[in-house]
């Protein structure tokens, strides 16, 4: 099966140019086709709009009406689906803090999924936020249900790993907690994605755990600790060690409401579009017209409202996730904090994909990676989505 994208306007890390794309079954095969137009080919005539690489979500509770927290085959197809249809083909279904058996209801159920469902080549292993946070405070819990935080326990961290049976791409913690460095050498020993989250540490704490295996900060500036004053001594906090730290990556939610323009730039300019990548951070909600819904499982979970275009606890004490796809992501970034496309391109989709090492396969336009493409508008909505060679739907 060959097909020809023509008229594309190709989004590049380093530039947009105007060629045409053929894939060859699930790869593609020339970014700059100037053959013949065979009769074997099916022909998608981008008319000019732009091609970029598939969305690449690191960090994602939901969608569609679904939370991954409902731990079954129905919510997490229900889930990946819906950011489908806005041009995600990678993501990794991440779980809210919770108990150990709703923890291993949530991979059970990954894992059935990953043996049963036809979307599962949408995954590479999921994401557990938390449940080792520091829960002290609303503004390091954020919407973490505090009756379930509790301190790193290498005991159930092995039999979670058991129960994952090797489905664990990413888990986070906060650094400051007694037993946090034994967690992150861990994880690093197990290949897993150690990462800083839902956090009151201070710079030498973050720093520390940096040096122990800590290598990445969830939702940078949301539920991290910044400079501040503890009883009349000035401490740096958890974004400020991330600065100098140059090996340290980042996420920042994209979704134009959690994080302001200028700090997004900031950030930016600090760290390089290298080592930031976008997420949404979405939950149930996200992809669909609800009003409100629950962050984690129906049956656990916490009620979430929506306002002002974002996901809140129902008091409105803190935000709850994001309603985001991806594709809002990528208009936030580029009309409304004005971004090049290439850039945003890139943090949307190839650094996520360096991130997690699936960047072989995914995360841009060239020869021989998976064809994960997303044709969008010069508005930069969706038209048309292609996992692995084949066409999805047209928007």
């Amino acid at each position: 099966m060959k097909t020809l994208i023509k008229n594309a306007a190709v989004v590049l890390c380093d530039g947009v140019r105007t060629s045409d794309v053929l894939i060859e079954g699930s790869k593609i095969a020339d970014i700059n086709y100037n053959g013949e137009i065979t009769a074997d080919m099916e022909i998608i005539n981008a008319d000019g709009n732009y091609l970029l690489a598939g969305f690449v979500d690191l960090h994602v509770h939901g969608g569609g009406g679904a939370d991954f927290m409902d731990a079954t085959t129905d919510a997490f197809e229900t889930a990946v689906k819906a950011h489908l249809k806005h041009g995600t083909t990678l993501l990794y279904p991440t779980a809210v803090a919770a108990s150990y058996d709703d923890l291993c209801d949530f991979l059970n159920a990954y894992n059935q999924f990953k043996a049963t469902s036809e979307y599962a080549a949408l995954t590479d292993g999921v994401h557990l936020e938390g449940p080792y946070f520091f829960g002290a405070t609303q503004l390091s819990r954020g919407a973490q249900k505090a009756d379930v935080l509790r301190l790193p326990d290498m005991d159930e961290v092995e039999k979670l790993l058991k129960v994952a049976n090797g489905s664990i791409a990413r888990w986070d913690a906060s650094p400051e907690l007694e037993g946090a460095c034994e967690f992150a050498e861990k994880m690093r020993d197990n290949g897993i994605v150690c990462a800083v989250a839902h956090t009151d540490a201070t710079a030498p704490e973050a720093l520390k755990g940096f040096q122990h295996g800590f290598s990445h900060v969830t939702h940078f500036y949301n539920a991290t600790s910044l400079h501040r004053k503890r009883e009349q001594t000035v401490y740096a906090g958890v974004v400020e060690a991330t600065y100098l730290d140059d090996n340290v990556t980042v996420e920042l939610i994209g979704d134009g409401c959690h994080i302001p323009k200028e700090t997004f730039l900031l950030t930016l300019k600090i760290k390089g579009k290298d080592k930031l990548s976008v997420i949404t951070d979405g939950m149930r909600i996200a992809g669909t017209n609800m009003q409100s819904g629950k962050l984690g499982s129906l049956k656990n979970g916490s009620e979430v409202i929506v306002d002002s275009g974002v996901a809140k606890l129902s008091d409105k004490v803190s935000f709850a996730g994001s309603i985001a796809t991806m594709d809002r992501c990528l208009r936030v970034l580029c009309n409304d904090f004005g971004m090049d496309l290439p850039t945003a391109s890139c943090m949307l989709s190839l650094t996520p994909a360096k991130r997690m090492g699936a960047d072989k396969a995914k995360g841009s336009i060239a020869v021989g990676k998976d064809a994960d493409l997303v044709i969008v508008d010069k508005g930069l909505n969706v038209k048309q989505v292609i996992f692995g060679g084949k066409i999805i739907g047209e928007n």
